[in-house]
Formats: structure tokens, C-alpha cells, sequence
């Protein structure tokens, strides 16, 4: 079904044209064309797609606006939703019916 894309010969700068620009322009265009319907065939079946991975912003440290601090949110240190929580009493409920065989291994009957 899938039979090897063949590959395009290096064109010198002497063979090169405006229309043989033109037409390895459109080539182009049309394998990303090609490319973005073959993804597109494969989410509609739900399998699974090239993920779009951003370029690396590593290159840009000394840019402006790329101050890392202010781009993420600061987090104090966590703390516990349970710790404020009060308890107003402890009820102690029995089982209506023990299973035969069952053992009691703490707060539950196995």
C-alpha cells in the first residue's frame, strides 16, 4: 500500500529556473498538503497522530520578554486541607451481618 516516496535529484544553480522553483515550490506544499490528510485520516479513526512538538526555546535566554520568572506562577509551600478540619464526634457502626470465615482486621472485615 505504502511504497517508498522517491527522491528528488539535486538540481544544479545553473538548471535551476523560476519555473523549476515554482514547480519544487508547489511539490512542497503539496507533501505538507499530503502530510496534514494522512493525520487527519488517522485521528478520524482514532488511532494515533504525530504529536506537534514546539521548537526548543532554549536559543532564547537573552531575548526580551523571555524572563522565566515571570512566566510561570510562584507556588508557596502546600499545605493540608485536613489540617483545620474539626472533628465533632466518632460513631462506631456494626456490621448487621459478618460473613462465616470473615476475620477482623481493623476498621474492616476481610
Amino acid at each position: 500500500m505504502n511504497s517508498p516516496k522517491p527522491e528528488l535529484p539535486e538540481i544544479n544553480k545553473e538548471d535551476r529556473t523560476p519555473l523549476v522553483d515554482v514547480l519544487l515550490e508547489m511539490l512542497a506544499w503539496q507533501q505538507k498538503q499530503i502530510d496534514e490528510l494522512a493525520q487527519e485520516i488517522l485521528k478520524l479513526k482514532g488511532e494515533t497522530t504525530k504529536p506537534k512538538i514546539k521548537p526548543s526555546t532554549m536559543d532564547k535566554e537573552g531575548a526580551p520578554g523571555s524572563d522565566d520568572s515571570s512566566s510561570k506562577r510562584k507556588k508557596g509551600p502546600r499545605r493540608s486541607k485536613k489540617g483545620n478540619l474539626k472533628i465533632d464526634e466518632t460513631q462506631i457502626i456494626q456490621p448487621d451481618e459478618i460473613p462465616e470465615g470473615s476475620r477482623f482486621k481493623g476498621p474492616e472485615f476481610i
